[in-house]
């Protein structure tokens, strides 16, 4: 993940933000159904620091630093 787009999120406009944060998913490591979860959340996003905290759980979680039975890890497993 590009850690200079990943840290820059929130300041950009929202549409800009969106597309930034689609650009830096993972798609084939990615499941299908988590894929499109996160696309429809990351589409609602009603700002850019939504868009921003969106991106930084996905990095945390694929970098390892989730955190087991959380509330967000709950949500994309039940997508």
């Amino acid at each position: 993940m590009d850690m200079d787009i990943l840290n820059r999120l929130h300041t950009m406009h929202v549409v800009t933000s969106k597309d930034a944060a689609v650009k830096l998913i993972d798609t084939t490591k990615t499941k299908k159904v988590v894929l499109n979860r996160l696309l429809y959340d990351i589409s609602v996003a009603p700002s850019a620091a939504e868009v921003s905290r969106i991106m930084w759980q996905v990095y945390m979680s694929g970098s390892g630093y989730g955190t087991i039975g959380s509330t967000w890890k709950k949500h994309y497993a039940d997508a």
